[in-house]
C-alpha cells in the first residue's frame, strides 16, 4: 500500500483448502514471524478498511524473508444501504451488507486477541464499583487501579457458559449476577449459533454503520441485544452498546453496557473502557405487606443505579482521569442487587 510498511495486519498461512494455519498481527516495520509444518501455503492479509489480498502460493520452508507487495483497494461502507431487517430470515436481501461490514468488524476484534505483545507500552487500568442514588448522588465507591503486566486486563467467561446458562444469573433473594462479552465471545461460535445479526443504521449515529445482534426467536435464556458500531469512513469499530434481555426486573429497569475499542500505535486493537449499569432494587411496600404471596412474585422499584467498569490508562494519564465519566463492558458484574 503505497511501498509503506503495512503494520496492524493480520498476516495468516492458508493451506489448500483455504484454512488457517496460523495467524498473527504484523509489527510497525510490517513484518510478521510466521511459523507452519513444511508445506505449501497461500499468504493472506486482511487489514481494518481494505479487502482482503492473498498471495500466489508459497512454499514453507522459505529461503530468506518473505517480502510481500499488498495492493488492495477500501472498503467503502458509506455506499451501504441498509433495507433489510432480519440476518435470520431466508433469502435476506441484505447479507452482502452484513458479510461486508461483519468482515470489517471480525477484523477488529481478532487484532483485540493477538495483542498480548502490545500491552507493555499501555500502562496501568482501574476497575470502579459506584452505586447511585436516584437523584444522581454517589452513595458509594470503589476504585482499583493496577498495572498491565502480559495479559489483557479485561476479559469475559467462557462463550459456552454464557450460551448455555444465559448473561444474568440469580433472583431476588440471592442477588444477580451479569455477564457481558468481549471479543472471543462476539467471535465464538455459540453466540452466532444463539443470534440474529442485521445492518443498521440510526440519524444519532453519523458517519457510522452498525450490525445489530439479538438471541434467536424462542432463546428464553436471559440473553443481550445490542450494536457494534463502525466508522464508516475508516472501517475502525468504535463499541458495542447492549442491554440485557429475558432477565425480568433486569430487563424491565434496564440494565445495560458498552464496550469501546481503541487502536494502539502498533496497530493492535484493545478494550479501552467498559461500563456496565444496573438498578438498584427495592421490593415495593405493597409486595412486603402481602408477604410475596401473588402469583406474578415480588414487585420492584428502582431506587438508583449499580455502576461497574474501567478503563486503561495511557503512560501519564493516570491523573485527574478517575473522575472522568467512562463507557464502557467486557467483564462481569459480579454484584448482588
Amino acid at each position: 500500500m503505497n511501498g509503506a510498511p503495512l503494520n496492524g495486519a493480520l498476516v495468516a498461512l492458508l493451506n489448500a483448502r483455504d484454512s488457517v494455519i496460523v495467524e498473527g498481527l504484523s509489527a510497525e516495520t510490517g513484518w510478521r514471524v510466521l511459523r507452519a509444518a513444511p508445506g505449501i501455503y497461500r499468504v493472506r492479509v486482511r487489514r481494518i478498511g481494505y479487502l482482503p489480498w492473498v498471495s500466489a502460493p508459497v512454499s514453507i520452508p522459505h529461503d530468506g524473508s518473505l517480502s510481500l507487495n499488498v495492493e488492495s483497494p477500501r472498503v467503502a461502507l458509506e455506499r451501504i444501504v441498509v433495507n433489510s431487517k432480519s440476518r435470520c430470515a431466508r433469502n435476506d436481501p441484505n447479507a452482502s451488507a452484513l458479510s461486508t461490514v461483519w468482515d470489517e468488524i471480525d477484523k477488529a476484534l481478532r487484532s483485540s486477541q493477538l495483542t498480548l505483545d502490545d500491552l507493555s507500552g499501555i500502562g496501568r487500568a482501574r476497575v470502579y464499583f459506584r452505586e447511585v442514588s436516584k437523584d444522581g448522588s454517589v452513595i458509594s465507591a470503589d476504585t482499583t487501579v493496577f498495572s498491565i503486566m502480559d495479559q489483557r486486563p479485561f476479559g469475559a467467561i467462557d462463550p459456552d457458559s454464557l450460551a448455555n446458562n444465559g448473561y444474568v444469573l440469580g433472583d431476588a433473594e440471592a442477588g444477580w449476577h451479569y455477564f457481558a462479552p468481549d471479543e472471543t465471545v462476539l467471535l465464538s461460535e455459540p453466540f452466532a449459533a444463539t443470534h440474529c445479526f442485521r445492518v443498521v443504521r440510526q440519524p444519532d449515529r453519523t458517519g457510522q454503520i452498525g450490525v445489530s445482534f439479538e438471541p434467536v426467536p424462542g432463546r428464553r435464556l436471559a440473553d443481550i441485544t445490542g450494536v457494534l458500531w463502525v466508522d464508516q469512513e475508516t472501517s475502525q469499530l468504535r463499541e458495542v452498546v447492549f442491554r440485557f434481555v429475558n432477565a425480568g426486573p433486569m430487563t424491565q429497569f434496564g440494565a445495560n453496557g458498552v464496550t469501546h475499542f481503541r487502536r494502539v500505535p502498533s496497530g493492535a486493537w484493545i478494550v479501552d473502557e467498559w461500563k456496565l449499569s444496573a438498578p438498584r432494587l427495592m421490593v415495593a411496600l405493597r409486595a412486603l405487606q402481602e408477604g410475596y404471596s401473588s402469583r406474578a412474585g415480588p414487585q420492584f422499584i428502582a431506587v438508583g443505579r449499580l455502576e461497574n467498569g474501567g478503563g486503561v490508562f495511557a503512560p501519564g494519564q493516570l491523573t485527574g482521569r478517575e473522575n472522568r465519566q467512562v463507557r464502557p463492558v467486557t467483564d462481569s458484574l459480579n454484584r448482588k442487587h
